[in-house]
């Protein structure tokens, strides 16, 4: 039975050479036999189309090598002619090749540097193709498509360095920080027909992708400013067992996307949490969650962020804290990844008590601990259920929390293409519009071609998504303003969510005197 070697960094076989190409011949080929995974990105139509390629000029020359075949093919059409049978066009390979000749299959053992680079490159790590395979672990071909090229990028870096570009843009943390010095002029910059010319010649981000906003107050300089209102908690349903039910104190990994870019998602998750009687803390060490490092294979990078993270989560975590993270790709590293790279017993300790944002809520809400005194509620809501929630098999908690505050909610399960910084760049930026237009199409509904941007093409209250990369991307193409599902539940409880509120449209609901009715 096959092992994954995964992102386990400190297994002495992920640095060897030669296993890791074993191990990438050994995955290719069996995706090339399944092809399930074609519709997901261009990884897999590239790796498919090169196989295939070969196969075509190897029997193409065995053919011209060997023009008796030819001729016995032709025979054995004016047979079947003769006998009035139809026999299908190509024939000549099914018939009098076919399985005969095997040497004649290409394998991706065949597949060039170029088109092996390709293949990799294309990747945005969706990881979409995970929970959809059926032979991830624990089948005994134990494949992991997404970190086998996470390991493949990992060793290119080994060999080949990091571009001072991917340095630059990589760093969320470094950038958020800049932005937040003077969030005007960062983001009139962003906006500067002349810049993003200069950006694009120099950075290589393409000068129409559009760019995450800055902001005066970030969330880090909110919550330092925050006085804790930590509101009487609902009693356990009956039938819970209090030993069991989920710890009401927390510490929040705001991840780097809420504290520089989208702050009042980080203000809603302390605001709904503490409504409902949650303690929230504040790990100042914390910093970005590493994925932007990872993704470009520097997983040396990644670690140092890695542990320190895990070194400052941990802390609370041993003191009877859960953590939660309103980002699904900062939750997926925590809960999935860090264990893989660290490889200790505190990093699975970290991601059993783990959870994304809208998780733990559900947790409390199938205990009876979420309050249902709601100021307004929506018509028809449209949730985007983000790829690395889907990755993570929890569940699509973000549309079982916006349950409690709309009439509908019209989930619209498809991928925005946008990755961290894969979609900016240049090269990519096109492709990137291309994977999310199943997205954008969901999100408008109706004919989004004649539909006036920034509209919904059918009735709706507004559009909620976990990823405020994904938003980002929706946004660009649509027009569409999308809002972190939290915001919505702060927005319905009567909380002040600011100019995102204005993104909602709800309706006053009638007070009830039972907040848990």
């Amino acid at each position: 039975m096959a092992q994954s070697i995964g992102l386990k960094i400190n297994d002495p076989k992920f640095w060897d050479k030669a296993d890791l190409q074993a191990e990438t011949e050994r995955i290719y080929d069996i995706c090339n036999g399944c092809r399930l995974c074609f519709k997901f990105c261009d990884t897999f139509p590239t790796i498919f189309k090169g196989i295939d390629g070969i196969t075509d000029q190897r029997r193409e020359a065995h053919l011209k090598a060997h023009p008796e075949l030819i001729e016995r093919a032709r025979l054995k059409r004016a047979e079947a002619q003769a006998s009035g049978e139809t026999l299908p066009e190509g024939v000549e390979s099914a018939e009098v090749m076919g399985d005969e000749l095997p040497e004649l299959s290409a394998h991706a053992k065949d597949l060039p540097p170029a088109v092996l680079d390709k293949a990799l490159d294309e990747c945005f790590q969706c990881k979409l193709c995970y929970p959809n395979c059926p032979y991830t672990p624990p089948h005994e071909f134990a494949l992991d498509f997404p970190r086998l090229l996470l390991r493949q990028k990992a060793h290119r870096v080994r060999e080949k360095g990091v571009s001072l570009t991917k340095k630059l843009l990589r760093n969320p943390d470094f950038i958020g920080k800049v932005g937040s010095l003077m969030p005007p002029l960062m983001n009139f910059a962003n906006r500067n027909a002349l810049n993003r010319a200069i950006m694009e010649w120099t950075l290589g981000i393409d000068r129409h992708k559009l760019l995450p906003q800055f902001h005066w107050q970030t969330f880090p300089s909110w919550f330092a400013k925050h006085s804790p209102k930590v509101e009487t908690p609902l009693p356990l349903k009956e039938g819970v067992d209090p030993r069991k039910a989920t710890p009401l104190k927390v510490a929040l990994f705001s991840t780097c996307l809420v504290n520089w870019n989208d702050p009042t998602a980080g203000k809603a998750a302390v605001e709904v949490l503490e409504h409902n009687g949650v303690e929230v803390a504040w790990p100042q060490r914390q910093m970005c969650c590493g994925m932007p490092f990872l993704d470009e294979g520097d997983v040396e990078a990644a670690r140092v962020n890695i542990q320190r993270n895990a070194e400052a989560l941990l802390e609370y975590v041993k003191k009877g804290y859960e953590v939660v993270i309103p980002s699904p790709s900062c939750s997926l590293m925590i809960r999935e990844e860090y264990p893989q790279i660290l490889g200790t017993e505190d990093a699975r300790l970290l991601a059993a008590h783990s959870h994304d944002l809208s998780d733990y809520l559900f947790k409390l809400k199938r205990e009876g601990r979420i309050k249902r005194d709601f100021k307004e509620k929506y018509d028809r809501l449209k949730y985007h259920v983000p790829c690395h929630i889907k990755a993570q098999n929890i569940g699509l908690r973000g549309k079982d929390m916006l349950n409690m505050v709309a009439e509908d909610v019209d989930m619209v399960d498809a991928c925005s293409g946008h990755d961290g910084t894969w979609s900016m760049m240049k090269k990519y930026h096109k492709d990137s519009l291309k994977w999310g237009a199943k997205l954008f199409d969901g999100i408008v509904g109706g004919d989004r071609e004649q539909t006036p941007r920034g509209q919904f093409g059918e009735p709706c209250s507004g559009a909620c998504g976990d990823c405020h990369l994904a938003a980002t991307q929706v946004k660009e193409a649509t027009g569409i303003e999308m809002t972190h599902p939290i915001v919505a539940l702060a927005k319905a409880y009567g909380f002040d969510v600011g100019k995102q509120g204005e993104r909602l449209k709800g309706r006053p609901v009638e007070p009830k005197t039972d907040p848990a009715a």
